[in-house]
């Protein structure tokens, strides 16, 4: 328990300087900042609890509770191939890593090692000293903490790192901007500034790919992409770009094909960039048209799109 605990606690601190000094991206609410909120001061109470001593068959049981827990939604992200199980904050490790080296071997040893002899709730009660000498000060800390994290977002665009939402180049203009869309400098999609072949996108229709060799989606999308270009060789209406975000594969890693047909280019490798791979945007002009990310968009939505924007 004493080590269950210290794990937790640990696991807390880990999200606290995460929350501190990183933004964070997410698929949903269960990896989001707001669950982080919550996550923190649960794991750090619980871990508090764990090494306090107190009421120590019921701290067993929520604790081997909650890993039980932990093991199913570790699992998850195991099998939908994540990159890392978000436990541990800045600290990435492979869910499956995680599952076999921390979550199942701490829930076996909460099995094995489970208070006997103890009823699950007193009497007898604690000492008054022991009690309020733990749980005064866990409240306290919990209680300064969580302010302390609200206040201190991370922002979304600094020199060092920017988090890239697809959403603010698209959504939300009126009819008179669409209008004064025209002008190309006054909406030209902002990530054009910081691509290596932006002059390459600035005119015609160009469906823009930004991916990581990590990324399974990526490849998919590349592959689709490029079969796409080659089975219009002969129609230049339209024109397809991948664009590598930092850091960069080698070119033996690369899974751009060596002979695609569609433009190649990367992404300002001087700052740090969060995106939700495969991020797929459509241009008309250099301006952002749409754009689709975590999704392969076929040829008939994107062209929907495109001429949808210049009714």
């Amino acid at each position: 328990m004493v080590v269950t605990g210290s794990v937790l606690i640990a696991a807390a601190g880990l999200k606290v300087h995460h929350l501190l000094t990183e933004p964070i991206i997410s698929e949903g609410f269960w990896e989001s900042w707001e669950f982080f909120l919550i996550q923190i001061p649960l794991e750090l109470g619980l871990g508090i609890w764990l090494v306090s001593g107190l009421f120590r068959k019921a701290a067993w049981a929520v604790a081997t509770i909650s890993f039980g827990l932990f093991i199913a939604v570790t699992l998850q992200k195991g099998l939908i191939g994540a990159e890392s199980c978000g436990c541990f904050g800045r600290v990435h490790v492979n869910p499956w890593i995680t599952l076999s080296a921390v979550d199942i071997p701490l829930f076996v040893m909460l099995l094995i090692f489970r208070p006997k002899g103890q009823k699950l709730f007193p009497p007898p009660w604690p000492s008054a000293k022991h009690f309020f000498g733990v749980a005064v000060p866990t409240f306290i800390l919990i209680a300064v903490s969580m302010p302390v994290l609200i206040l201190n977002k991370p922002p979304d665009k600094t020199d060092k790192y920017e988090v890239v939402k697809a959403e603010e180049w698209t959504g939300g203009r009126t009819a008179n901007e669409k209008q004064t869309a025209q002008n190309p400098a006054a909406e030209e999609w902002p990530m054009l500034k910081y691509i290596d072949i932006a002059e390459s996108l600035r005119s015609n229709i160009v469906v823009v790919t930004l991916y990581n060799t990590e990324c399974d989606n990526c490849h998919n999308a590349i592959l689709t992409y490029d079969r796409m270009s080659r089975d219009m060789a002969n129609d230049n209406s339209i024109r397809f770009a991948f664009v590598e975000i930092p850091p960069y594969s080698s070119q033996r890693d690369s899974i751009v094909p060596v002979d695609t047909p569609c433009l190649t280019g990367k992404l300002d490798s001087s700052k740090e960039w969060y995106i939700k791979t495969p991020l797929i945007v459509a241009l008309h002009d250099g301006l952002a048209v749409k754009a689709w990310d975590t999704k392969t968009p076929e040829l008939d939505e994107i062209l929907e799109a495109v001429f949808a924007e210049n009714k």
